[in-house]
């Protein structure tokens, strides 16, 4: 049913709680996974910048792409750099561009003010995704390692267009 899932991190708690839902999913499915992260940058008024560096951004999505290769599922890694507010886009894009069943995303990430005022990432990928996304909508977890969460806790919804 899923054979290909893209899991969306961006470096929040909520992002990384999601990755063990794309394991689990993954090996229910016999899956691969493709862990994306897009980095933005706004333009300044004589500069464009980027609020991490492109280290950083590797370095997430290589530790993603290890735990999930751990877990025994072929992974790999996609790192996207798009203009401030076009996340949601460069998800979907990508999903479509390699062939994506579903994706998994946390339900909130690192712009949570952002999300109240704009509507989230995540909202945006439902709404413009054609296949199902899996939001994983952990709540009271502060800083905890997947791991670490207790499945008390958990809840993921799966909603599909």
């Amino acid at each position: 049913m899923f054979k290909h899932i893209l899991v969306a991190v961006d470096g929040s708690t909520y992002s990384q709680l999601a990755l063990p839902i794309a394991i689990e999913v993954a090996r229910k499915f016999n899956s691969d996974v493709l862990v994306q992260h897009v980095s933005e940058h706004d333009r300044g008024r004589a500069v464009v910048f980027s609020l991490e560096s492109p280290a950083d951004a590797t370095r997430l999505v290589g530790n993603a792409v290890k735990l999930i290769r751990d877990a025994g599922i072929t992974a790999k890694g996609h790192l996207s750099d798009v203009a401030a507010g076009h996340v949601a886009k460069a998800i979907v894009e990508t999903a479509n561009a390699n062939n994506i069943d579903l994706i998994v995303m946390g339900s909130r990430g690192l712009s949570d003010v952002q999300g109240l005022l704009l509507g989230s990432v995540t909202h945006k990928v439902i709404q413009m995704a054609n296949i199902p996304v899996l939001v994983d909508r952990t709540r009271g977890v502060k800083e905890l390692s997947p791991e670490a969460a207790p499945e008390a806790t958990r809840k993921a919804a799966l909603v599909t267009g």
